[in-house]
């Protein structure tokens, strides 16, 4: 049923392979083994695009339903197993550590019975658990309609500059023995298939300024400083917290002038519970008094949306 719902939000057998960290052969011979099991056809497929039928729209929304309460059993059963139950956990993504590590005091502050605990993640994986209620908010990079594929709650909260809570500036890391500069044709080193997001974003940041990456490599189920280990040998380049490249040798590293930046909104559950919704109006507030949104707008969507 997951990869169902995942080629028919993507509406793209490839795009729904990668969501799913799977190659799309088997992904495709899953979804005509449903047809063939249901005795329908779901989508329609010719070589420039895949449509849902309405059997397949119609499957489509109860299937949403029927996983996100799947998810959230199994969220409550493993919340259930977990002595800290009081604890509340909130995750971020790799480099916006920072930001959520400042609304995290804002919270202990204005509520100290309230106690936290930070988790870090890649966006897709963010949002999952969120869906599931496995966390109770954490801080993504900006997902088109990830309220409504997630089930929750999506209040936009700023643009974050790469860096990490207590770390160094972002910077772009060359091998030793390669140029200092970002050169038509070269490869991205990133660590994950859950990274395929932030490779868009870094994809589409290059090209603005008038250079392509020749493709990204990826580390499977590695952690962002493993990617340096591509950097060292020459055969990559990576965007990464300087202090990551410090025990490397044969790594270079040049910050960005101007520093990066992308947009970032704070994902929660959805109903909140009477623990998340202070650190849901915590976050809105200390994002107005900062001023974070001076580029976007403070919106809020809904699953309903």
């Amino acid at each position: 049923m997951r990869y169902f719902v995942a080629v028919a939000e993507e509406l793209h057998f490839g795009r729904a392979a990668g969501r799913l960290h799977m190659s799309q052969s088997p992904l495709s011979r899953a979804i005509r083994e449903l047809e063939r099991d249901l005795g329908v056809v779901l989508f329609v497929r010719t070589t420039r695009r895949v449509e849902l039928t309405a059997a397949g729209s119609q499957l489509l929304e109860r299937s949403r339903r029927a996983l996100a309460e799947i998810d959230g059993a199994i969220a409550e059963v493993r919340r259930s197993a977990e002595p800290d139950d009081d604890v509340l956990p909130v995750g971020h993504g790799p480099f916006s550590g920072a930001v959520v590590a400042r609304i995290v005091d804002a919270v202990a502050l204005a509520y100290p019975g309230l106690t936290l605990r930070l988790e870090e993640e890649v966006t897709p994986d963010l949002l999952r658990r969120v869906g599931a209620q496995d966390l109770a908010a954490a801080t993504v990079m900006g997902s088109p309609a990830a309220a409504r594929r997630h089930h929750v709650r999506v209040d936009a909260q700023g643009r974050a500059a790469p860096r990490r809570a207590g770390g160094g500036p972002s910077v772009g890391a060359w091998g030793g023995g390669s140029d200092r500069g970002v050169r038509r044709g070269m490869r991205a080193a990133s660590a994950g298939a859950g990274r395929r997001m932030f490779n868009d974003w870094l994809r589409a940041v290059i090209r603005a300024h008038g250079f392509e990456l020749e493709r990204t490599m990826t580390t499977a189920s590695a952690p962002w400083d493993r990617c340096l280990v591509h950097v060292a040998s020459g055969a990559a380049v990576a965007v990464v917290v300087s202090e990551w490249a410090e025990s490397m040798p044969n790594v270079v590293t040049v910050p960005f002038d101007p520093p990066l930046s992308f947009p970032i909104d704070l994902a929660s559950r959805w109903p909140p519970t009477t623990a998340v919704e202070p650190l849901v109006e915590t976050a809105l507030r200390f994002r107005d008094a900062e001023g974070w949104l001076t580029q976007r707008s403070a919106t809020t969507e809904l699953p309903e949306d």
